[in-house]
């Protein structure tokens, strides 16, 4: 099989489940459901390892979709090493993910379980397309699709008016999020008349091993034009990563089912945009001012996200801030020029934030779907798989070494760090190194909140159990390769290579620093601090001094609680008004003019078929009379024209 060709399978397998389950789904037997709907995505796994194995690259075009004169938008996809790279995290995470979901899902009748299915097999042909394509028409298709599937999934319990009002409001923020991507597209189309990642980056004098090596006799110089294009990309991929401003709708996904918070925050949708900002680098490379931004983005989310973390008492909600923090930290790598920083922190925070997910809904299954953490306490001793699989995604979360999250996060921050010069990277530094001390204090109070200490007196007789093969296996897993992933990459301390930063090398550039001892010893440094602040949760959470401290700053603890007050802001600012807008428009024009002139002109023709309901008398001597005075009334007209 050609590379053109498996690429193409690669894309199409998923959908292939998805249009299976969606028109028979509900009349088949379950174990067909259990069987396509994690069967399509594992042979897509297979598909993208044969694709990386065979070092495949390339830019096919299989059919021209639209061509007018000089202007074609042709369907293409791109393989090359970071495409490669985006598909094996996609198909092999989120593999693991709908296998879980098996079990998970049990408890559903068979038409929902089918459906369930359906929108998990779609959410990962959205992504494929996505981060296949090779062109901005089918990457705005796929952005597009990807906010589809999170609005069905998220809503996937449309019983719920809770889930209904997350799933609205993730859609409406991804739209957003939409719109800056088709503006972004059509500046760079007008200016440089293609759609085609090829062409232009062609005019930017971009390299690429799969694009090939375009040099133009000119160079290419930062543009209003080419900032606007980049600003305009760069909402886009604010909103689909959850990033300040427009992150509200992320903590509300919470309502879907855990498998689709998983997929959601690990394998797919919020990795978006820090690969849209990776992909577009030599736009970004050029656009200094866009580019800054991204950094400046990237660590005020960081941080933000992270002190409300800390008051969160729904697990599902710590995680959920935990990831639009972690997310920020690929902003900032991204945004300092770390592409492969920022994309191996993408592929570790893949492994345990599924893995925490995943541990987190084998306790939320064990408590009759019971997310308050408050209620907890005690579970290392009653789950202990579980529990030992979720510390092990928490040290990860903190950077503990040797888990992966230290080599990804620790990398992030060198890469910061090694740029003395740069006054923005040092800012932005110092943000991400307060951010570390923060996450491993709110990730040991989940910890220590969740599993250490008693059972709390609300469940004191219960006896959870431990979760179906099915689920804990997928978690076991991913446990794992979070303990042995870090060692594909380990340039954070000087030894040995550096297999990720090397592979995407062609697409992304080399990392283009080296870490110094002093580099090394701070980053050893926020370490301990973090794994002493996760332990020193212990003692404010268990032992409950807490209260103490929270009793002493009532303003601190209501503003977390309020989440900086954006729910509140947006609502006066926008739809607030924008409801009274819509009841004086229902008032004022929709009943009295649009309404009433259908209902007015209803009445009128009621009205006049009733006046002339009184001709229709039923007598035949009545007719008659009007057929004789009729005919004497034009007789009488015509002898009167006639003798004038």
């Amino acid at each position: 099989m050609s590379t053109s060709q498996l690429a193409l399978l690669v894309l199409l397998l998923p959908l292939a489940g998805m249009v299976l389950l969606a028109g028979r789904g509900w009349r088949m037997p379950r174990i067909v459901t259990v069987i396509v709907g994690p069967g399509v995505v594992w042979a897509s796994f297979a598909g993208t390892l044969a694709l990386f194995f065979g070092n495949a690259h390339g830019d096919f075009t299989y059919w021209t979709w639209i061509k007018s004169g000089s202007f074609e938008v042709p369907f293409n996809l791109l393989v090359d090493n970071l495409s490669i790279f985006m598909c094996l995290v996609i198909t092999g995470v989120g593999a693991l993910i709908v296998t879980y979901s098996v079990g998970y899902m049990e408890h559903e009748d068979g038409p929902s379980y089918a459906r369930f299915f359906t929108y998990m097999d779609v959410f990962i042909f959205s992504m494929l397309l996505l981060v296949l394509a090779g062109n901005f028409v089918f990457l705005i298709v796929g952005w597009a699709m990807v906010g589809l599937s999170s609005y069905l999934l998220i809503g996937f319990w449309y019983q719920r008016r809770s889930a209904v009002l997350a799933a609205r409001k993730a859609f409406v923020m991804n739209v957003i999020g939409d719109v800056g991507m088709i503006l972004g597209a059509f500046v760079l189309f007008v200016t440089y008349h293609s759609v085609t990642y090829s062409n232009v980056f062609a005019q930017l004098n971009f390299c690429n091993a799969s694009l090939g090596c375009h040099l133009n006799a000119h160079v290419v110089t930062d543009s209003p034009t080419l900032e606007l294009a980049a600003f305009f990309l760069l909402v886009g991929a604010i909103a689909k990563s959850a990033q300040l401003p427009l992150h509200t709708w992320l903590p509300d996904a919470m309502e879907g089912p855990t498998p689709v918070s998983a997929l959601i925050h690990a394998a797919t949708m919020v990795t978006a945009g820090v690969y849209l900002i990776g992909r577009m680098h030599p736009i970004y490379d050029i656009a200094t001012y866009a580019h800054g931004t991204v950094a400046i983005i990237g660590a005020v989310t960081a941080l933000f996200a992270a002190t409300i973390a800390i008051v969160q008492t729904d697990i599902k909600r710590v995680l959920a801030y935990s990831t639009m923090s972690q997310i920020g930290y690929m902003f900032l790598a991204v945004g300092v020029g770390a592409y492969a920083a920022a994309f191996f922190h993408l592929l570790a925070h893949a492994f345990f934030k599924a893995l925490l997910f995943m541990a987190a809904g084998n306790v939320i299954h064990a408590l009759h779907d019971e997310q308050d953490m408050r209620k907890y306490g005690g579970l290392f001793r009653q789950l202990p798989r579980t529990s030992w699989s979720f510390l092990i995604g928490s040290l990860a979360l903190v950077g503990v070494i040797p888990l992966v999250g230290f080599f990804s996060k620790e990398q992030i921050l060198g890469a910061a760090l090694s740029k003395p010069n740069d006054s923005l990277a040092l800012a932005v530094w110092v943000v991400g190194a307060a951010t570390a001390l923060i996450t491993g204090f709110y990730t040991g109070r989940m910890w220590w909140m969740a599993f250490g200490g008693k059972p709390s007196p609300e469940r004191a007789l219960e006896r959870p159990h431990e979760a179906r093969l099915v689920m804990l296996v997928p978690v076991m897993i991913l446990a794992v390769l979070t303990v042995v992933g870090g060692f594909i990459q380990t340039r954070a301390l000087g030894i040995g290579p550096s297999a990720v930063s090397d592979f995407l090398a062609s697409v992304v550039g080399p990392v283009g620093w080296e870490e110094g001892a002093g580099v090394v010893v701070v980053g050893l440094l926020t370490m301990v601090l973090g794994a002493v602040l996760f332990l020193a949760a212990y003692r404010f959470y268990v032992q409950r001094s807490w209260k103490t401290w929270s009793a002493r700053l009532p303003w601190a603890q209501r503003l977390l609680e309020r989440k900086y007050y954006f729910d509140e802001i947006y609502n006066a600012a926008f739809v607030r008004p924008m409801d009274a807008v819509a009841d004086l428009g229902m008032r004022d024009i929709e009943e009295p003019v649009l309404d009433g002139a259908v209902v007015g002109a209803g009445h009128a023709a009621v009205a006049g078929a009733s006046s002339l309901s009184l001709t229709q008398s039923g007598y035949f001597r009545n007719y008659v009379l009007v057929f004789v005075g009729g005919a004497v009334v034009a007789a009488v007209l015509l002898l009167i024209r006639a003798s004038s």
